[in-house]
C-alpha cells in the first residue's frame, strides 16, 4: 500500500474506504477496531492506511457492487461483459469463444 503522491490535485476524489478499523487473517477477516482508517484515491488507485486527522473531513467510499453470480460484494469485473463478480465466482463465469465453452 502506497499513499497519493498527488495529495493537491487528488485529495478532492480521496474517500474512505474502512474507519477506524481493519480486517485482516489474524482476527479471522471480523472487524476489529483500530485508530487507523484506510483511505482511496480515485484517480490514481492508491490505496494506504492512516490515522491522519484529515480522516474524518473525507466521505465514505460509496459500497461496492454486488457480485452477479452469489451477491456477496464484488472485487472484480469480468473483462468480456463488465459484470461485476467476486473471486470464487468469476472462475466459473465464462464466455462462449472465452476460455470454457459457454452451457446452456
Amino acid at each position: 500500500m502506497e499513499a497519493c503522491r498527488n495529495a493537491a490535485a487528488h485529495r478532492s476524489t480521496w474517500t474512505v474506504d474502512v474507519r477506524r478499523a481493519n480486517h485482516s487473517a489474524f482476527n479471522g477477516y471480523r472487524r476489529t477496531s483500530s485508530p487507523y482508517s484506510q483511505v482511496r484515491c480515485h484517480i490514481c488507485g492508491a490505496v494506504w492506511r492512516t490515522k491522519a486527522a484529515y480522516v474524518d473531513t473525507l466521505p465514505d467510499s460509496p459500497p461496492r457492487p454486488a457480485c452477479q453470480a452469489c451477491t456477496r460484494a464484488a472485487g472484480t469485473a469480468c473483462r468480456i461483459c463488465h459484470q461485476a463478480y467476486c473471486a470464487s465466482c468469476l472462475t466459473d463465469h465464462h464466455h462462449e469463444g472465452y476460455g470454457a465453452p459457454a452451457t446452456g
